[in-house]
């Protein structure tokens, strides 16, 4: 399937997955880190393994994409750079939103 920009749709969508996965991620980390609220930090804890399958399910079909439609290589394997980029990110988050639990004294 292509799209009107003659860019595989797979490709679109894995860009749109990733931006939409920074963004919530993003800001479910921020609101906690703000207000302090121990329920933000169990909505990250949901959010990561969802997060995690959506964007593992469009990166394996990216990767059987990269295989039929060589031609287009350099811009599949982009995308697929793009998602996994959020990788150190989460992490990141994570490990920030534990250390500011751990200051703050915050029993989930």
């Amino acid at each position: 399937m292509k799209d009107s920009n003659n860019e595989l749709l797979i490709i679109t969508t894995a860009k749109q997955c990733t931006r939409i996965s920074l963004f919530t991620g993003t800001s479910i980390f921020l609101l906690f880190a703000v207000s302090g609220i121990g329920e933000f930090m169990i909505l990250g804890i949901f959010f990561i393994p969802l997060a995690v399958f959506v964007n593992g399910l469009i990166l394996f079909i990216l990767s059987l994409h990269l295989i039929n439609h060589s031609a287009a290589w350099r811009k599949i394997l982009l995308a697929a750079l793009l998602m996994l980029s959020n990788i150190p990110i989460a992490i990141l988050f994570a490990w920030l939103a534990i250390q500011i639990s751990e200051l703050n004294h915050i029993k989930l």
